[in-house]
């Protein structure tokens, strides 16, 4: 147990109020504000919270994309259903950097504690939505939890434990990513065909109180609390700018990129950077710190992060897409199909977050990660058809799942192990914002990316066929069980566009995959501290 001048006693006030107001604001010079006396029995409770948290945030996307199609039916909004998930993305996204630095300046335990009950609320708002737009308001006040129950999890920890701790305990919370990714869509196919739909989120509430009765009575964190102001420009310049690039990607594949909504939208989002670039510089504590993305460590991860979350996301949703539209299997049974997946990340993480423990380097295991990754994509890219052995496919799950295992847990343990303690929320919180963006990136160009072939494949099929040019392709790539319908000869042509889609997708990720690779070998290495002491100075 570590105790720097601290009674027990003391444990039971959450704010230490600090005495030289003036020292405090100059982050680069702090030292560690906030230390653990955990136990190891409240540790393992925690952290126990902690994954149950993770877990509940990461199932229920996965569980909502499998039901929205019956969601959307239920309510009569088709022509808003991707708005559903688009007001939680837009959300969650924003909220990760600003509790992650309203973390550091009030407290890691308060601030995940309101995360886990926004979350929680919004839920309850979700199940009893009777519109789609109250069901969009009501994802996008879940998006906020999400968010927050995202970075701070792993804030949490790097408090809890030394840098060179870290790595076993990053590695059991990847496993809750991969582990929600595969049993989402299992439980949300079950649900819509035995239950309700509202239970899709009402679901979430015991569970989530479980994890906020674990976390609120085992989180005993002491922390200075800085005099330091709110940077509320910065937060509001921050939401400006990424909400409308967002939004702009949403609407691109939809309007079309040269639309003067989504040039608008992205015209308003790099004026909203100017600005916050200018406000940041001027801020006392600015909500993206400047000196963090100055730091070779951080901003390499940030940008190994923002490459790896394209491939990350892009797998999750188009192997879907290939399992259910291509060779025509249930929600449930494509679930099952994605296990390897799961099993993969399990692996790579369990074994490499041990590894860093024992040895105290992170940065070889990103390099082999990405490498399986490239390999794993390049097995999806090339030959897919609705022939495909399945095997070949599982295989090729399997080493981007390892990949995606072996390189998070590094590089949230390199990024944390670069700041000092009071930029600890904040490091992680910038970490997971870059992972988050990259994969928001990913899905709208992917989109447009995929959109496109099956459009040039199906033209070009019933060309040669001598079916004439489809009117609207929208009549006929619809439901799995409606492409399962067509004429053989229709279908064999819609079966074989849609998987030349998904092979140029992970031909992409091949790409993201290696510029995420050549980042890797530019990752500075340094040694894992073994004590909460501040980081050593910025290179």
């Amino acid at each position: 147990m570590i105790r720097l001048g601290r009674s027990v006693e003391s444990l039971n006030s959450e704010t230490v109020t600090s005495q030289s107001p003036k020292a405090e604001t100059d982050t680069s010079a702090r030292t560690a504000l906030e230390t653990s006396i955990l136990t190891p029995r409240q540790l393992k409770m925690v952290v126990g919270g902690l994954m149950v948290g993770l877990f509940l945030a990461g199932l229920d996307g996965n569980i909502v994309a499998t039901a929205m199609p019956t969601i959307a039916g239920k309510l009569g909004g088709f022509t808003k259903l991707a708005w559903v998930s688009t007001s939680y993305v837009v959300s969650s996204t924003i909220a990760t950097p600003v509790l992650g630095k309203l973390s550091d300046l009030y407290g890691r335990r308060r601030v995940y504690l309101i995360a886990i009950t926004t979350f929680l609320g919004g839920s309850v708002l979700c199940g009893l939505s009777q519109t789609i737009d109250q069901l969009i308001t009501a994802r996008a006040i879940q998006g906020v939890g999400g968010g927050g129950i995202l970075s701070l999890s792993f804030a949490i920890v790097g408090q809890l434990v030394t840098p060179r701790e870290r790595g076993k305990y990053m590695g059991y919370f990847t496993s809750m990513f991969a582990l929600s990714s595969v049993a989402g869509p299992l439980i949300g196919g079950w649900m819509i065909d035995h239950v309700d739909w509202r239970w899709i989120f009402l679901v979430n509430l015991p569970i989530g109180l479980a994890a906020l009765f674990i976390t609120s009575s085992a989180l005993k964190i002491p922390f200075q609390r800085l005099d330091a102001q709110v940077d509320f420009a910065g937060a509001a310049l921050l939401t400006l700018s990424v909400g409308s690039l967002l939004f702009g990607l949403q609407f691109g594949p939809q309007k079309g990129w040269m639309s003067p909504l989504v040039l608008g939208l992205f015209f308003v989002s790099i004026i909203g950077l100017v600005l916050l670039v200018k406000a940041e510089g001027r801020a006392s504590e600015p909500m993206i710190p400047g000196r963090l993305l100055r730091d070779r460590v951080v901003a390499t991860s940030c940008a190994m992060g923002f490459f790896a979350g394209m491939t990350m996301y892009a797998a999750s949703v188009y192997f879907a897409i290939y399992f259910q539209d291509v060779v025509f299997k249930s929600p449930t049974s494509s679930g099952l199909r994605t296990v390897p997946i799961m099993f993969g990340a399990l692996c790579g993480s369990m074994t490499i977050g041990r590894r860093i423990t024992a040895t105290g380097r992170y940065k070889i295991y990103p390099l082999f990660g990405l490498c399986f990754m490239a390999t794993g994509s390049a097995l999806a890219a090339f030959g897919l058809g609705p022939s495909t052995p399945y095997l070949r496919l599982a295989i090729a799950m399997g080493l981007i799942g390892l990949g995606m295992g072996s390189s998070m847990p590094s590089v949230t343990v390199a990024s944390q192990n670069a700041v000092p303690a009071a930029d600890l929320g904040i490091a992680t919180a910038t970490t997971t914002f870059f992972r988050t963006l990259g994969g928001s990136i990913a899905l709208a160009a992917f989109s447009t990316l995929f959109n496109a072939s099956v459009k040039a494949r199906v033209h070009a099929g019933f060309a040669r066929a001598g079916l004439g040019q489809p009117q609207n392709l929208s009549k006929i790539i619809r439901e799995p069980k409606q492409i399962k319908a067509l004429p053989s000869a229709t279908r064999s042509i819609v079966q074989g566009a849609l998987s030349t889609g998904a092979s140029r997708v992970f031909l992409a990720c091949v790409v993201a995959s290696l510029v995420c690779l050549a980042l890797a070998t530019m990752l500075p290495e340094r040694p894992l501290r073994t004590s909460h002491e501040s980081a050593p100075t910025f290179e």
